[in-house]
């Protein structure tokens, strides 16, 4: 409005923000403060020339008071400037920090019968990687060896009982809302039928077998690691 009508409308894009962001010496994120800069920027505005001077709000941060290197030398504003007198101008504004992702740490069994096959599972088809295949495994919980969780996983989601074996690969994967880092063992089939208790299908399959079934992308590091080792039974 203070551009189309010259009416005395504050403003506050991009650059504006940066400005009084600097001016006030933020120690916040402007995303956090917008209540507090549109009251600075209505203080600020001249109720004479709202045009004039919001125009010349907004080239002062497009020109002078850039994101990098601000020339606040050449600043008018820069005896009333708290970021310059401070000389904290080039450290602000400040940014948004992102929360840590959530990690998970997994336990997860390659689990080998005596023809060569290895059994693969089919995740349940609503929730994150709905509908991939996977090497079945689980949650390590606290005070739990990562063999420990192997072993109740698989009792717990096949209702198989195994033994399990040598360490085969680790693997720290991120996803776009969490991480993992899956820890993988050779097992060994022992004794029961293997029931979908936690998945939707159960499949026993040889190397040359598995890339027909899709898998989240941590599992190719699994594929590869065991076509480097080879065939066990």
């Amino acid at each position: 409005l203070s551009a189309a009508f010259n009416q005395p409308v504050a403003i506050l894009d991009g650059n504006v923000k940066r400005v009084l962001t600097r001016l006030m010496a933020l120690p916040i994120p402007p995303t956090k403060a917008t209540k507090q800069l549109w009251q600075l920027s209505e203080t600020l505005l001249d109720p004479e020339h709202p045009r004039v001077f919001n125009q010349a709000l907004m080239d002062l941060g497009a020109t002078v008071c850039t994101p990098k290197n601000p020339n606040c030398p050449s600043c008018p504003w820069k005896s009333d400037c708290q970021a310059y007198n401070l000389g904290v101008a080039s450290q602000l504004p400040m940014r948004e920090t992102s929360a840590p992702l959530p990690h998970k740490t997994i336990g997860v069994g390659v689990i080998w019968n005596d023809q060569g096959q290895i059994l693969i599972d089919r995740r349940r088809a609503e929730g994150l990687l709905g509908g991939l295949w996977e090497f079945p495994g689980g949650k390590i919980e606290l005070d739990e060896t990562v063999e420990d969780c192997i072993k109740r996983e698989i009792q717990e989601e096949l209702a198989i009982e195994i033994e399990v074996g040598d360490h085969l690969i680790t693997i720290d994967h991120a996803y776009s809302h969490f991480r993992v880092t899956l820890t993988v063992h050779h097992c060994r089939y022992l004794t029961g039928i293997p029931q979908p208790i936690e998945c939707d299908e159960i499949r026993w399959v040889t190397l040359d077998e598995i890339d027909q079934f899709p898998f989240p992308k941590a599992n190719s590091q699994i594929i590869a690691a065991l076509r480097q080792e080879g065939v066990r039974g």
